[in-house]
This record gives structure tokens, sequence and C-alpha cells, in this order.
């Protein structure tokens, strides 16, 4: 798992966060809550690319959908925890709605999206 994490890496140009890159340790991917399908390491390169994520909102990465037309978001910048929800069709870091102060809170919560 570590090769796929460092290849997304040199893909990214950034080291993904602390705190992320120990929850992909453990996660396969999958649903959360109701309705969020969080990504597993060996979808996100896929999924950011289809998404031109750093195209349109650079220092970010979508790492999850709501089920309903939304990305999860999670901010590169290790200093950053929030996790933020965006339309597929409006990818840019002036739409984003806050879901969480906290990415470790938010799955402990079973990523609620309201």
């Amino acid at each position: 798992m570590s090769q796929q994490v460092e290849a997304l890496e040199r893909w990214l140009g950034y080291a993904l966060p602390a705190h992320y890159r120990r929850f992909l340790g453990d996660w396969q991917e999958g649903m959360r809550g109701e309705q969020v399908l969080l990504y597993g390491v060996e979808s996100l390169r896929e999924r950011n690319e289809t998404y031109e994520t750093q195209q349109f909102c650079p220092g970010y990465m979508t790492i999850g959908d709501d089920s309903g037309g939304r990305a999860v978001m999670l901010a590169l910048d290790g200093g950053e925890r929030a996790v933020y929800l965006v339309g597929h069709g409006s990818m840019q870091r002036d739409d984003f709605e806050l879901a969480a102060d906290d990415f470790a809170s938010w799955l402990a919560a079973d990523c609620p999206l309201a």
C-alpha cells in the first residue's frame, strides 16, 4: 500500500496529510454513513484525473463523493483538516461547502453531510 501512496503523492506533487495517510492504511474503498463513498488508494488518482481536481482546485484532492453529484474534498496542506463538499459541475474553491472542521471527527460521526 505504501508504494501506491508514494506513487499518488508523486503524481499530486504533494505529500498526503499524515492524518489522511493513516486513514488510507486501514481503508478499503466503500460506503460510510448513508451515502458517502470514500475512495481507496487504488481509485484516488483516476477519480482526481476524471474530475480534473488539480486544474480546478489546486491544493485539494477529491477523496470521495456523496452519491448525489458532489465531491468530498480534502486540503493537501496538512495544517488544514476540514472536509468540504463541492458539486462536480462547479469544482471551484469558491463553491466549497464545509462538511466538517476536522476529518477525524467527521469519520467518527459516520460522515454526515448536513
